[in-house]
Order: C-alpha cells, then sequence, then structure tokens
C-alpha cells in the first residue's frame, strides 16, 4: 500500500476519537464508525463471529498465528462510542503483527451503562476465551493459552482495571498487557491536566467531560478509574506491560509514570513513545509511516522470544535508540 504522508488529515481522522465535550454521544459515535469504518480487511485477516455469555464478538485469525496465543482487545472511544465495526480494521493489523488470533468484544457503553459494565463485560469474555482455549493433554495437565490484553485510549482504563480486579494469584492468566495512548489518571487533580500541552487530538476537557459520563465523581480516584494511582499491593504479581504513545500527546507523561510505578513495583514494562507523533497516530496508517513502524514494533514486543541472537539484540537496541524506547 502507498502511504501519503499528511499529518493534517492524519490529525482531521483521529480528532473522531475521542468525545469533544461540544459533541452529543449519538452523533459521535456515527462519526466514529464512518471515519474507521473498513470494507475489506487487511493482511487477508479472516473474520468470524462469536458470542461469549452474551457478549457479541469479532474473532480475527491472520494467515499465521501463534497457536497457542489469544489477544483480546479493549477499544477507546471516551467511554461512549466505538465498536467492531470501527476498530476491525486496526484490530486486523495488529493481529497480523502479533502472530495472534484476536477477540473484540463489542462491551456496554456509557451513558447507558456505566462503570463498572464495560469491566465486567470484558472480563466475561477473558473467562470464556480461557476456558474455551485451555487444552487438557493425555496425562491429565492442562495447557493454558497465552492470553493478551491490548487496548487504547479509554479502553487502556479498563484493560489495567481487569488486572487490578483478579486476586494476585490468578493474573498468571494474563501474559501480558498492551496500552496504547492509555488514559491512566482521570482525577481532577492529576498534574498532568494542568499541563500545557501540544496534543493535537486531545484535551484535558475532553477527559473531564468522558469521565463525567462514564462514573460518578466519587469513583474517579477508584485505581479501577485512574489505574496510575494503584498500590503496591494491587500491582502484585502484575503482568508484563507495553505501553506505547506519541511524544506530542496529553498524556504521554502519565505513560513514563505508570513506567515508573511498575518498574518500582518490579513489573516489566516497555515504554515506546515516538517523538512527535500525536494521540492514537498509529491508526492513520494511511497518512502515516510511523503508524506502520509502530504497530510493528507492538507486534514484535508480543512476539518476543526469551533469549535473544545476537543479532536481534542489535536490532532491538538500534529501535530503542532511533525510537526514545525505555525498556525494564
Amino acid at each position: 500500500m502507498r502511504i501519503s504522508t499528511d499529518r493534517r488529515a492524519a490529525v482531521k481522522k483521529l480528532k473522531s476519537l475521542v468525545l469533544s465535550s461540544k459533541s452529543d454521544v449519538d452523533s459521535f459515535r456515527v462519526k466514529l464508525d464512518k471515519k474507521f469504518r473498513v470494507e475489506f480487511l487487511p493482511n487477508r485477516v479472516e473474520l468470524a463471529q462469536r458470542n461469549y455469555s452474551g457478549v457479541k464478538c469479532d474473532f480475527l485469525v491472520p494467515e499465521i498465528y501463534a497457536a497457542n496465543r489469544i489477544m483480546i482487545y479493549i477499544h477507546g472511544g471516551s467511554f461512549v462510542g466505538g465498536s467492531r465495526e470501527s476498530y476491525r480494521g486496526f484490530c486486523s493489523v495488529l493481529a497480523n503483527a502479533s502472530s495472534a488470533r484476536l477477540v473484540l468484544p463489542e462491551f456496554r457503553l456509557a451513558p447507558s451503562y456505566t462503570f463498572p459494565s464495560s469491566i465486567e463485560d470484558v472480563e466475561t469474555v477473558l473467562a470464556e476465551v480461557m476456558k474455551e482455549f485451555t487444552v487438557k493433554g493425555e496425562n491429565g495437565m492442562e495447557s493454558r493459552p497465552e492470553i493478551i490484553l491490548a487496548a487504547d485510549g479509554s479502553g487502556a482504563t479498563m484493560a489495567t482495571a481487569v488486572a487490578y480486579r483478579m486476586e494476585s494469584r490468578k493474573r498468571s492468566c494474563i501474559s501480558k498487557i498492551v496500552l496504547f495512548s492509555p488514559w491512566l489518571d482521570l482525577a481532577p487533580d492529576s498534574p498532568t491536566l494542568a499541563k500545557k500541552s501540544r496534543d493535537e487530538i486531545l484535551t484535558a476537557e475532553d477527559l473531564r467531560h468522558a469521565a463525567d459520563i462514564y462514573t460518578y465523581s466519587s469513583n474517579i480516584l477508584n485505581r479501577q478509574v485512574s489505574p496510575l494511582r494503584g498500590t503496591s499491593e494491587e500491582l502484585e504479581n502484575f503482568p508484563e506491560v507495553y505501553i506505547q504513545c506519541g511524544g506530542r500527546e496529553l498524556l504521554a507523561l502519565q505513560a513514563e509514570e505508570f513506567h515508573d510505578l511498575l518498574k518500582n513495583n518490579g513489573i516489566r514494562c516497555t515504554l515506546d513513545i515516538t517523538g512527535d507523533m500525536m494521540y492514537m497516530f498509529q491508526m492513520a496508517d494511511e497518512f502515516l509511516v510511523e503508524s506502520h513502524e509502530a504497530v510493528e514494533r507492538a507486534g514484535n514486543f508480543i512476539n518476543r522470544q526469551e533469549g535473544l541472537t545476537p543479532s536481534e539484540e542489535e536490532e532491538r537496541h538500534r529501535l530503542v535508540k532511533e525510537n526514545n524506547i525505555t525498556t525494564e
């Protein structure tokens, strides 16, 4: 596919991902679906439909996939928008890059269904997927699938909430958490929201507006709504995390703070910041070369094997240096 580098067009498209305080929910949903709907899935990814205890899901299968790997993708959309239709294209690209079959749930949305309805739907899907793909061998031993939770924006809030809500000993069922442009602290007193930003897509007012619709103000400090405020106890046995965002984002500093929080609690975390990119630049791949490169790096993280060869390690260091990636 030929890529036209057009930052202005990318920004215009990506603004459709965020609910503005000047927009009503219904028109926002329609616009988001219209902007990101695809007629054909890329990379020859196959689409099937699944229903997990009432939660409708896309089941995306790339040509080549790791037999034991399943990714569950929790889409963004300011808690009120987004759908399988609008995220099908991006998730197909990610599934292909990650060599993973991908489950894309149609969870309940605010304002009709407020916190924690969407999280409960994801938990339902996680439990059913785990049950479906756990295999019992001839010796009676069970082989569990490699489950990856991936999410963007407001969906990243839900992905971390799913892990927080688990008992510590059960978190091992999640292999990795992959977060794109995550929303990590929605509290009004968040220092990040008071800073000036070069963000072309997202404003502090947008975040507060979405948070007001998603839940009561008394819940904002809840770690399941503002995961950056998680405690050491809540982070015990937390899965390995990969965070990817643009350097111009309003919430890039929160991503750095979450990386430090995880690191200080002994959790492995990779922070991948692309210097001059905007919020969710990965979803403007027809306009930005950086979009393709970023998804490829995320796929490389998911595909990573312990014990890299010298040439693989050299390539990893090159990417780290060129893209301002911090790894722990």
